[in-house]
């Protein structure tokens, strides 16, 4: 797939709204060990919030698809986490603003404008065990598609693995943000439940352009 559509992204947001409801108990388990446990409830409402809203109200281009998502995680979704995942899809909603659909370099400008916002709003960076410590690699992933060429669907794989390699390496970090930074081992031998909802999140994405990919 060399460009995702604006039919692209409707069907994206579906899917996440059922990843994200299959994943509640685990994604909720992750964040129980560290947390107040209802990340995952707070990612799977936003979904379905997102999923409703833009039923009702059609998105015109991507950048409306995406900044739908980011208001129904701003305006239903408590906490940290509808703040930053908020901020996070509505700061890419906003450079994708009037494209009808996104090659690599434009997937990689929304998301990079995404991260950009969630540092900025949650506050953290790479090494803070948070859900930076996906998105980052993630994006980073999407750069060097983008200078080589890439497909959109080819990107969107390497994305999601580089953001499964992320979540993966927030297992011995220490937080240093959110609720974590009050334990005794500040959640070290734990993986951070936002950087596994980045993780979901790509591989979702991922395999809505390519049901093959991993």
């Amino acid at each position: 797939m060399n460009t995702l559509s604006l039919e692209f992204w409707l069907q994206a947001v579906d899917r996440l709204a059922a990843a994200f409801q299959e994943a509640e108990p685990r994604l909720c388990g992750y964040d129980g060990a560290i947390g107040d446990g209802d990340h995952g409830t707070s990612m799977c409402g936003g979904f379905r919030e997102a999923q409703r809203s833009l039923r009702e109200a059609p998105a015109a281009d991507c950048g409306e698809a995406l900044r739908g998502a980011g208001r129904a995680f701003l305006d239903t979704v408590g906490g940290v986490t509808g703040v930053v995942f908020g901020t996070m899809l509505d700061a890419a909603g906003e450079s994708a603003a009037g494209l009808h659909s996104l090659d690599v370099d434009a997937l990689h400008r929304a998301f990079a404008a995404g991260l950009a916002a969630a540092k900025k709003r949650g506050r953290a960076s790479e090494g803070d065990k948070t859900m930076i410590d996906a998105l980052a690699p993630a994006v980073e992933a999407l750069r060097i598609a983008a200078e080589r060429g890439e497909p959109a669907g080819a990107a969107l794989a390497k994305a999601a693995a580089a953001a499964e390699a992320g979540m993966e390496s927030t297992v011995p970090m220490e937080a240093k943000a959110g609720r974590a930074r009050s334990q005794p081992r500040k959640g070290a031998g734990h993986v951070d439940a936002g950087a596994a909802s980045v993780c979901l999140i790509f591989q979702t994405l991922a395999r809505t352009a390519d049901p093959a990919a991993p």
